[in-house]
């Protein structure tokens, strides 16, 4: 991904998105290479320990595998916005859903640095937040 002014939180956000729901292998365009993930879930002992693209993919790969009915929908716009480096902390409210129906909620709180997601912290629960 070629770092540009024009790089938005909600571009970001879509494109996590689109890799968790149908191409894992652009993690390296939309990772840093030291891409961290916290998830505040069970998993997370074993979530902690992915380092990299590489590792994130191979995650989501086993994950699509396991739950292929399961779709991620971003139902909030971007808490705030990057700077003209594409860099910034902001926060997503998200749900999952099979077969249109939603069934789980959380929000993800991601650092950008330069165009590419650096860092993620991920909250998710089984009741669905209001949507404003």
């Amino acid at each position: 991904m070629t770092t540009t002014a024009s790089t938005t939180a909600d571009q970001l956000a879509a494109r996590w998105t689109e890799l968790w729901n149908t191409d894992p292998a652009i993690a390296h365009e939309v990772l840093t290479d030291d891409f961290r993930i916290r998830f505040a879930a069970p998993t997370r002992e074993f979530t902690d320990a992915l380092r990299g693209p590489t590792d994130l993919a191979d995650f989501v790969t086993g994950f699509r595998a396991q739950r292929p009915d399961v779709r991620f929908v971003v139902d909030s716009a971007a808490s705030a916005e990057l700077d003209a480096e594409g860099s910034g902390i902001f926060a997503v409210r998200w749900h999952s859903e099979r077969a249109g129906n939603p069934e789980h909620g959380g929000i993800d709180l991601m650092e950008a640095v330069a165009g590419r997601l650096h860092r993620i912290w991920s909250v998710g629960g089984t009741a669905l937040f209001a949507v404003d």
